[in-house]
């Protein structure tokens, strides 16, 4: 089985130089090779995350994810045999899907939100006319505080600036 192209990381599509090289069909150490020989220009479009994976031997191998401008950025320094060149398209495919798939999610949030603030204010006009409906409110309340928590803490990773 195949890791995916991009995968989402807190949030943000990213793209392995290990997944970037295979699909290249180019020995990673050059992808690798690359992005540390570009760190400084790489870097202006984000912080480079680089991790070590060991083999079964113990053998580290060390790889960086990459945000798509950074993927990109790599993607240009490559020659465009036509296998390079069908890869650039697959991963420039992948990077926008996700990033849709990751804008509908928080705009189904944000929808979810709007719903439940509706629901609240409703529950809060219905508690004002009698108190057989005040005591329903009551009732609802920790459902709606639990609900609102969960809807805010979703969407607060969203929020943080890129």
């Amino acid at each position: 089985m195949h890791a995916p192209i991009v995968s989402v990381i807190n949030g943000e599509p990213l793209a392995s130089t290990e997944v970037i090289a295979r699909g290249f069909k180019v020995p990673h150490r050059n992808v690798i090779g690359l992005v540390r020989a570009h760190a400084g220009t790489l870097a202006e479009f984000g912080v480079i995350a680089t991790q070590l994976r060991f083999n079964p031997r113990g053998k580290p191998t060390e790889f960086a994810l990459l945000n798509e401008r950074q993927a990109t950025l790599v993607m240009t320094m490559l020659r465009n045999t036509p296998q390079v060149l069908q890869f650039k398209v697959a991963l420039v495919r992948e990077f926008y899907r996700m990033r849709d798939a990751l804008n509908q999610r928080d705009q189904n949030l944000w929808q979810q939100m709007q719903a439940l603030i509706a629901r609240e204010v409703e529950s809060k006009v219905r508690a004002s006319f009698g108190s057989h409906l005040m005591l329903e409110r009551k009732r609802e309340i920790p459902y709606f505080t639990t609900e609102r928590e969960r809807l805010e803490a979703e969407l607060q990773p969203s929020l943080l600036p890129h």
